[in-house]
């Protein structure tokens, strides 16, 4: 498509400041309208940091599932949700010396600054032209439906940063390249469960190219040098994982989370509260029916490649990337990232339908974000090629094109911002708990008593007050449970009244073991009383 005189000489340090700056400003932006962390997932990873920080260790003062029977509070942490992200959110609360959610998220606004850079170097190795190198790393700072999720503390700036470290190393490997690719595997572990499909990939990946480079070797010689790249990835993601997964086998007795097997045999995603996860087998599955079991995966399937247009492709995005990934595809980075695309899309739609569709694909597919961000402005120039019948676009209609990408990028993603932050207040409850338990102390809750509510991570941190979460299940299931753990007090929020707790929400008077103590913004709050 290009030729070498219409190459660039190379992005300049200029380059680099300026989007640096831009990267910072933009994250900040959004952090400084975030006062909380939003949703449950950035609650508990900001929960979890502030107890490493204060010095508690990985102890959990909540429980928001029942998946490994917790016997009671503090719960060891990490039973079903990966810690890098809290260890990140710690590192900022040591750095400053306070446990806030400013300091937590220093970390997080580091690597969506950095995360530009990188994804700009990584289009420049692919394309050679500056221009479109700035526009793929513009594209990166704005990045569309997940602008609004990279300052917070989740995983979704460590994903871009690490996809797009993986991306641009996975050229001609070396034995340092294959040990690092491991690492990074081993990152993508540690921050989430899905991140354990890129330790098969890369191994495969590293074997074969290593195998492939080597073809003027005798062929013994490729194969060791093909089995030690691989043994050195396999290294490097060990010397990421390898102590998480020791604590796991000391603390819960098993290499993976406890209880995250119960979750292939749930038929719907609240089934992730029941109190007794242990009656989700792979009879009760089959049990559904097949017609109901494939509707389930072909629904799932369906959502998360809509979500792959929407959400992943930015709408506008989407065909550009396809038709750079089609021109390019026997380049080795884009055949790996169709691949782990692919089955990413398939693990997460067939084994794990409604986690997929409840963000887990959004959420995990940011790995190739910074590849595909990379692409879009090539497929762009690809397209105005084909349009006007030159070789080579004039530079001011290049120009035009590309400025009128970044501009409808940074529109669309400031709307998803005013609309997901500004316009929903970005909170998830956070600013109701505090309510609710001045509510309770003025009932008499004493400080030790336990709360049982919707999103115990964000109870906690709000409030400092010890929380379970509400069980899947019917009124009798929820006394159970609030008895076992002693607690206190019930939160029953609107959203979370569904199913068989519907009915308790209407008549909050009619199950004397509730005592029924008032209405807060929709909330119902009652007392549990004692076991008779």
């Amino acid at each position: 498509m290009f030729s070498s005189s219409n190459h660039d000489k190379g992005i300049t340090r200029r380059d680099y400041l300026f989007l640096l700056i831009l990267a910072l400003i933009v994250p900040l932006t959004v952090a400084a309208l975030q006062h909380v962390p939003g949703y449950m997932d950035a609650a508990y990873y900001y929960a979890d940091g502030t107890q490493l920080a204060s010095g508690h260790g990985f102890q959990e003062p909540f429980i928001w599932n029942y998946l490994d029977h917790p016997q009671g509070l503090p719960h060891p942490a990490n039973a079903y949700w990966y810690p890098m992200a809290s260890l990140v959110a710690t590192a900022g609360m040591l750095l400053t010396g306070t446990i806030n959610f400013i300091s937590a998220r220093i970390g997080f606004v580091l690597m969506a600054a950095l995360a530009p850079l990188v994804t700009m170097s990584l289009a420049f190795r692919i394309s050679r032209r500056r221009s479109l190198a700035l526009l793929s790393g513009i594209l990166a700072i704005f990045s569309g439906y997940y602008l609004s999720f990279i300052a917070t503390t989740d995983n979704y700036s460590l994903y871009l940063l690490v996809g797009a470290f993986y991306f641009l190393i996975l050229d001609h490997l070396s034995l340092p390249k294959a040990a690092l690719l491991g690492f990074l595997a081993g990152v993508l572990n540690l921050a989430r469960g899905d991140g354990l499909l890129w330790l098969p990939l890369t191994l495969l990946v590293v074997t074969v190219i290593t195998y492939r480079q080597s073809s003027s070797d005798p062929i013994r010689n490729r194969i060791l040098l093909s089995l030690g790249c691989g043994l050195l990835s396999l290294a490097g993601y060990l010397l990421v994982m390898g102590a998480w997964i020791l604590r796991s086998l000391t603390v819960f007795g098993t290499m993976l989370p406890p209880g995250s097997g119960y979750t292939l045999w749930m038929t719907n995603y609240n089934q992730l509260y029941s109190f007794t996860p242990e009656i989700y087998t792979f009879q009760s599955w089959l049990a559904q029916g097949w017609q109901g079991i494939f509707k389930v995966r072909g629904e799932a399937l369906l959502q998360n490649m809509s979500t792959a247009f929407f959400a992943q492709g930015l709408i506008f995005l989407f065909p550009l990337v396809v038709i750079a990934i089609y021109h390019y595809r026997h380049m080795i980075r884009v055949q790996v990232a169709v691949l782990g695309w692919v089955l990413l899309l398939f693990t997460e739609s067939l084994l794990f339908p409604f986690a997929s569709v409840k963000g887990g694909f959004f959420h995990a597919g940011t790995v190739f974000q910074p590849l595909w961000f990379a692409l879009a402005p090539l497929g762009l120039e690809i397209l105005v090629v084909r349009l006007s019948k030159n070789k080579y676009p004039q530079p001011r209609t290049a120009a035009i094109f590309q400025v009128s990408l970044a501009v409808v990028v940074i529109i669309f993603s400031a709307m998803l911002v005013k609309i997901r932050v500004i316009d929903t207040g970005w909170n998830e409850g956070e600013y109701l708990y505090q309510n609710v338990d001045k509510f309770l102390v003025n009932h008499g809750a004493a400080s030790a008593e336990i709360v049982m509510t919707r999103n115990p991570p964000a109870y906690f941190i709000m409030t400092g007050r010890e929380a379970v979460v509400v069980p899947f299940g019917d009124v009798q299931t929820l006394i159970d449970t609030a008895r076992k753990y002693n607690v206190g007090y019930v939160i029953l929020e609107r959203k979370g009244a569904g199913g068989d707790l519907a009915n308790l929400y209407v008549h909050p008077d009619q199950y004397p073991p509730l005592e029924y103590l008032g209405m807060l913004d929709e909330t119902i709050i009652f007392h549990v009383n004692p076991a008779r």
